[in-house]
């Protein structure tokens, strides 16, 4: 029979293990997907997916000069997902923010963010998106068996 003892260290595991599942699940904020347009939260994490006929440009712009970051044009069945980080230690910095970017294939949950630019801090920064004329082709890497 159990104790009172037993029960509620059974409730008490019970419900953080719940807890544990619930801070992973899809409305998360501290989710690593990389979900298209963001996680809908201010984690400050975005992926922007280029299509054939939605083929994306990215430009992250210094408000205070309107000079452009970092601009790239996401080649179409590509993703352009980015994380901003804006650090306390480097409030006194002109460029005190991080962002980390990286390309995937489109539709990749997953992945690291292994390139990094110094950018202004949030107060003074926009993204800018454009869609190109289209539509584009996915441009296919050539494979061994094409090239003869």
């Amino acid at each position: 029979m159990a104790t009172s003892f037993t029960r509620t260290v059974g409730v008490l595991l019970v419900t953080s293990g719940m807890f544990a599942l619930g801070a992973c699940g899809p409305t998360s904020v501290y989710r690593p997907f990389f979900d298209e347009g963001g996680s809908g939260a201010s984690t400050d994490a975005f992926t922007y997916v280029s299509r054939p006929y939605e083929a994306k440009t990215v430009s992250v712009i210094d408000t205070r000069t309107q000079e452009v970051i970092f601009s790239m044009d996401i080649p179409v069945g590509q993703q352009l997902s980015v994380n901003f980080d804006d650090r306390e230690s480097n409030k006194d910095k002109y460029l005190s923010g991080t962002m980390r970017w990286g390309l995937q294939p489109a539709g990749s949950r997953f992945g690291r963010l292994l390139n990094r630019v110094d950018v202004p801090p949030a107060h003074s920064r926009r993204i800018d998106m454009d869609i190109r004329q289209g539509p584009e082709m996915a441009i296919e890497p050539p494979t061994a068996a094409a090239g003869g």
